[in-house]
């Protein structure tokens, strides 16, 4: 049964001072399962995040047609007691212990303090930072700091996890190594998880499914199955393979995009001098 249900959902932005409008996505329709590890690949500008905002209750999609069902039920604005939300940017308070940062959410949710506190413990040991739960932000290398965001995240055991390109500022190997933590969690907890990226290496190595972006307005040009079985290993010729079957759908979108940026620039005026 589908946990996420969009429906042709399509969205344009509007800029007042110059009266333009932007389509960035048109007609997007897709679903996930329980348990299921969704991942949105497409070229920048594609939609794909505006997609996961607008699951997540932030954005409103355009009102003409068009629907987004979580449980069955119509998203109207944000949810956190049924979705947890990740970003790129970690997003912890530097006043705050790295215990303090994955209770957070917690607190807004009046959770009592000896289960924040257990909550917070465990998924801390999950990711190997159990023992740095005193210290604070600035003491924190960039991979931990996100495992951190990563904790805060699944401390709200919500049904649904959205993750915006959050390993996209990591280095390959904290990329990779978070990829393998996050996979682990997941079979441990299973959650619904829907992963924004740009990396198609990203994609095959935690999707079990993979849907397709165009360029922009953001369509889905294809939905993709990965049945590689777990762990999975970079460099492989299987792994190889459906790499190249995702760039066979992604290339001329890609090229696309990035010809559509290079007008955009070319058309800006540069004020005289």
């Amino acid at each position: 049964m589908a946990v996420i249900e969009v429906k042709a959902v399509s969205k344009t932005y509007h800029d007042p001072a110059s009266g333009r409008e932007t389509r960035t996505l048109e007609n997007v329709s897709l679903s996930a399962a329980d348990n299921d590890f969704l991942v949105l690949l497409g070229p920048s500008g594609c939609g794909k995040s505006t997609l996961l905002n607008i699951v997540a209750g932030l954005v409103p999609h355009d009102e003409r047609g068009g629907e987004v069902l979580v449980h069955s039920r119509r998203v109207t604005g944000p949810n956190p007691k049924r979705m947890a939300y990740m970003f790129q940017d970690p997003v912890l308070y530097p006043w705050r212990t790295v215990l303090k940062n994955v209770e957070f959410g917690l607190e807004a949710q009046r959770i009592a303090k000896q289960e924040r506190r257990a909550r917070a413990m465990k998924y801390l040991q999950m990711v190997g930072l159990e023992s740095f739960a005193d210290y604070y932000p600035r003491q924190l290398s960039g991979g931990m700091c996100q495992r951190v965001a990563l904790c805060r995240a699944l401390a709200l055991e919500t049904d649904i996890v959205l993750m915006d390109e959050p390993f996209g500022a990591l280095d390959e190997q904290s990329r990779i190594i978070l990829g393998d933590e996050l996979v682990e969690i997941w079979r441990k907890v299973r959650r619904t998880i829907v992963f924004v990226t740009h990396s198609l290496t990203e994609a095959v190595y935690l999707g079990q499914r993979i849907v397709v972006f165009t360029a922009r307005p953001g369509r889905i040009k294809a939905e993709i199955r990965n049945d590689l079985s777990r762990p999975r290993s970079i460099g492989t010729p299987e792994f190889n393979r459906m790499i190249d079957t995702l760039w066979s759908h992604l290339k001329e979108e890609s090229l696309l995009a990035l010809e559509r940026e290079k007008s955009t620039r070319e058309q800006v005026v540069l004020p005289k001098e």
